[in-house]
């Protein structure tokens, strides 16, 4: 023990021996020598700098490191975490752009460009930038051998390079006598400094002064080995090319932020994915490093230092990359012989030709910049629908949805949509007009007349496909009031909670009545029902009047009488009627916890709430039941076809398991109710009496499935929600849901309204004056679609029937398709389906 003892003493003596006659030594041959004269100063301050140098990269770089890891762990996740984008496509996967920052979160984007001082925090300017799930190998190699040629080695090996340093005194005496004043030079600044400058905004600025650069190169040696510590934890440097294909800055002159990261950099410059580029193109982004590719033109001088810029980048750094990272000789040239390619032409931003025509029709003043600009790009292509993505996302993950997804592909071809806002525009300007007497001042219905003082209601425009994606969508207002009201939102988290909506759907809940007589089977379309409020004349039109009588239960669907079917429906029950409410999950008004209003008169009156996508996916699962799909899950509406996740979201983590539950129609609809149940709710398109429609939607009554050869079916129901005055107009609604001859099916929901009975924006209007003209946009519009979309799998399944059974039989609709041949035999919901076509 006392031998060990002696070891370590004498190991420690020397230990400090040898520094103090190193200093012994430097001193007597260097500071104090007077051979050198004058010059001994200046060898004296290149020793001790050069002890400086050592000092701070094999001695502060790790002790900071370790030491800063401890503390600055959480703070440099969290700041990393706030550039996360998330990227748009279309339904063909062409990538339209990328989501406003102000949509990212509303409570830690700092989109102003300035820092905020949040107390004792700081809030840098966010860019914004895709995440790229595998670095591309070719970038990362061209990138460290331009940037950080020694990271991790020997002369680097904790996020400072030793020879940068050094460097700095050299460069700052050749940038003197070249600026002939004094001008501090520049060493090499590693990745992990790199990274330190993005993430906090200190980037080098040509008019800085000496004490300001000391001040940013000083910041960013005190960041550099914590940043460089936590992205290479036991060895692994994923994180480090991740942070180096994601954070740093690409091009500039978008018309808006500068491009950050590969991911976004090359769907803009070379209108791909970056697992898809290839060698050359990312060797070109490699070289864009601190010599960012200029994407939009100026004027002459601007347009000159535009296309140097990019030849030296091809030309020059990435060529360098080839010539010394590739040793196949035959690959070398063909990489070399791409760049000389690439160098021909400017780096004009590539856009698919469907986006591109679309951003030429309808935002033709902006197309340069949108092109260049992914942000600015889906702002214009995604006026409303980006507002509905993000609640949509939210309502599954909450404020975190950036943590899960990486980006979404819409359900909507985007210029078509585009084409069918411009028509909702031009209807809703035509509305203004008409009715300007009876809207509230304070309210308008033409988009171009909003003003600080006028400000549109709520204006929802949404038809989805039989599989609940959602093909048009229109929407006036940025809450994505579609999704529900703003009180239902809850301010912890951002979800949705369906529980707390207070949006009347007034009488499309009527359509729940309609299911749940058609349920018990004890009603059908001439079944009377007691009218106190009944005309002395006329039981057969949508007349009233001061008398009893029975009225039938096809002309109370149609004409939306309340009085008769809260008679019924009080006959019928209140536990069929409460099932049905909670089953399409809608909410029962506060009176009905304390006894007032039971649920078959909530229905009736309309006084149940759910957001306009609940009573869209009310009409999606009626109608699904009625094209014989009762047994398939119907999930709601939506506006994102699919996901691409982060690594944190793979496998649907951090999803609400209960955000977006489906529906299998005959859980709510017995298979023997469709035929009651489509003759009371088309009614309000179809009932005739004495050859004149009437209905609330008798002015669509050429849409009525009878009286259309296009038309298989077609099913409709209005409501208009009133405040105490049951003049003061609050909502105007219509839903419901249709199915072309060639098998393509939409469920719908129009709505106008405030959604709030304080707040009526007009007087004596209607949804057949309001929610109807846009109905009718909606549904030509549906029309087209359906020609290019059949879905011949939503048709029923024909098989061959004996001719000699059919000799003698009358030719129908449904005989007809009994003739064609199939190979399978006809299921229960294709003879429901038979027997509704043969009515």
């Amino acid at each position: 023990m006392l031998r060990l003892l002696r070891h370590l003493t004498a190991l420690a003596e020397f230990c400090l021996w040898v520094p103090r006659t190193v200093v012994r030594w430097l001193m007597m041959t260097v500071a104090f020598n007077p051979k050198l004269g004058p010059l001994r100063h200046v060898f004296t301050a290149a020793v001790l700098y050069g002890l400086f140098a050592v000092l701070l990269v094999y001695v502060a770089a790790p002790i900071r490191g370790y030491l800063g890891e401890l503390s600055m762990h959480d703070k440099l996740g969290y700041d990393a975490e706030r550039w996360l984008a998330t990227a748009i496509y279309d339904p063909k996967g062409n990538f339209v752009g990328t989501f406003d920052p102000r949509l990212d979160s509303l409570r830690d984007v700092n989109y102003t460009g300035n820092a905020i001082a949040l107390g004792d925090y700081v809030a840098n300017p966010d860019h914004k930038s895709i995440p790229v799930r595998e670095v591309p190998e070719q970038y990362w190699r061209c990138l460290s051998f331009h940037e950080d040629r020694y990271l991790g080695g020997p002369l680097n090996p904790f996020g400072i390079d030793l020879v940068g340093v050094l460097k700095i005194p050299l460069t700052t005496i050749t940038r003197s006598i070249a600026a002939r004043r004094p001008s501090l030079g520049v060493g090499g600044s590693t990745l992990p400094m790199q990274f330190a400058r993005v993430i906090y905004k200190t980037p080098p600025s040509l008019d800085e002064s000496g004490l300001t650069k000391l001040q940013r190169k000083l910041g960013e040696w005190w960041l550099a080995p914590v940043i460089y510590r936590e992205l290479t934890r036991g060895g692994d440097d994923t994180l480090l090319k991740q942070w180096a294909a994601n954070h740093i800055w690409l091009a500039q002159r978008t018309g808006g932020q500068p491009l950050h990261g590969v991911e976004v950099t090359s769907q803009v410059v070379f209108g791909k994915e970056a697992k898809d580029l290839s060698t050359a193109e990312q060797f070109v982004l490699a070289s864009a490093v601190n010599k960012p590719i200029i994407l939009l033109e100026g004027n002459d001088r601007l347009n000159a230092v535009r296309l140097d810029r990019w030849r030296y980048i091809t030309e020059v750094r990435a060529r360098t990359c080839a010539e010394k990272l590739i040793t196949d000789e035959a690959e070398q040239k063909k990489v070399v012989f791409e760049l000389m390619a690439l160098a021909g032409g400017p780096p004009d931003p590539k856009v698919k030709p469907k986006l591109e025509a679309a951003l030429e029709r309808f935002a033709p003043g902006d197309v340069k910049r949108a092109e260049a600009n992914p942000m600015i790009r889906a702002n214009l292509l995604l006026p409303a629908a980006r507002f509905g993505i993000r609640e949509e996302m939210k309502q599954s993950y909450g404020f975190s949805w950036r943590d899960y997804v990486r980006g979404v592909t819409t359900t909507f071809d985007i210029g078509e949509n585009l084409a069918f806002r411009e028509k909702i525009d031009g209807a809703l300007a035509t509305l203004d007009t008409k009715w300007t007497s009876r809207i509230d001042p304070a309210y308008t219905l033409d988009p171009k007349k909003v003003t600080a003082d006028k400000t549109l209601p709520n204006v929802i425009v949404v038809a989805a496909d039989g599989d609940g994606n959602i093909v048009r969508y229109y929407e006036a207002g940025e809450t994505a009031a579609y999704f529900g009201s703003l009180p239902a939102r809850r301010a912890s988290d951002g979800r949705y909670d369906p529980t707390l909506e207070s949006r009347q759907v007034a009488s499309t809940g009527k359509m729940i009545l309609a299911v749940a007589l058609a349920n018990q089977g004890r009603d059908t379309a001439d079944s009377l029902y007691a009218d106190p409020q009944a005309p002395a004349q006329g039981l057969e039109t949508c007349a009233k009047g001061g008398s009893s009588g029975n009225r039938k239960a096809i002309v109370a669907f149609a004409c939306s009488l309340n009085a008769p079917l809260i008679t019924r429906g009080a006959q019928l029950g209140q536990a069929p009627v409460k099932r049905l409410i909670d089953g399409f999950g809608f909410t029962m008004p506060p009176a009905a916890e304390l006894g007032g209003t039971p649920p078959s008169t909530a229905v009736v009156l309309g006084q149940i709430a759910g957001a306009p996508q609940r009573v869209q996916f009310m009409s999606s699962v009626i109608l699904a039941s009625l094209i014989g799909r009762g047994t398939k899950p119907i999930k709601p509406p939506t506006l994102i076809e699919a996901y691409d996740y982060t690594q944190k979201g793979q496998g649907g983590a951090g999803r609400m398991a209960e955000a977006r539950p489906a529906i299998i129609p005959k859980s709510l609809i017995r298979p023997n109710a469709v035929w009651l149940i489509r003759s009371l709710l088309e009614a309000p398109l179809c009932y005739q009496t004495g050859g004149q429609s009437y209905g609330t939607l008798k002015s669509l009554s050429q849409w009525c499935a009878r009286r259309r050869g296009d038309l298989r079916l077609h099913f409709a129901k209005t409501g208009t929600a009133v405040s105490l005055d049951p003049n003061a107009t609050v909502d105007a609604w219509a839903s419901g849901g249709l199915q072309f001859a060639n098998g393509a099916a939409y469920s719908y929901v129009v709505l106008v309204g405030t959604g709030t009975p304080s707040k009526p924006w007009a007087r004596d209007l209607h949804s057949a004056q309001i929610a109807a003209p846009l109905l009718d946009v909606l549904l030509h519009d549906l029309a087209d679609h359906a020609k290019s979309n059949p879905r011949r799998d939503f048709l029923p399944a024909r098989r061959a029937v004996p001719v000699a059974s059919l000799r003698n039989a009358p030719r129908t609709m449904a005989a007809d398709d009994a003739t064609r041949p199939t190979a399978r035999k006809r299921s229960p919901s294709d003879e429901q389906f038979r027997t509704l076509t043969s009515n």
